[in-house]
């Protein structure tokens, strides 16, 4: 019983150590980056987003082609990430919030 016990022990040890370093390689797999601007041309004439960190303007940053009547938001972040294998980026508005997490995928992305 007690060979039992320890094999236990050894397996839930084996499973809890792997889950920390597989959330270290998540969390280390996004890059701090400057800008990410986001098109969709699949909605009434096509939309744009740019995430800019403080201290950008638009002027500073790179869209991909859109429809004249595209119509554009910018939003100022304090903090931006970008996981290039995923096409996730992560955001915070001040330094004291959360990362907030969303998706590139089906967009047109532009990344420096």
């Amino acid at each position: 019983m007690n060979k039992f016990a320890l094999i236990v022990i050894f397996i839930l040890a084996s499973c809890s150590s792997s889950d920390k370093e597989y959330a270290a390689q998540e969390a280390s797999s996004f890059k701090s980056v400057n800008y990410i601007t986001l098109t969709n041309e699949s909605t009434n004439g096509g939309s744009q987003i740019g995430y800019l960190k403080s201290g950008l303007v638009e002027g500073d940053v790179a869209f991909c082609f859109c429809d004249v009547t595209c119509s554009r938001e910018i939003i100022t972040v304090f903090e931006l990430q970008y996981n290039e294998d995923s096409n996730d980026f992560r955001f915070k508005d001040k330094p004291s919030d959360a990362y907030t997490t969303q998706t590139s995928n089906n967009w047109c992305t532009k990344v420096n």
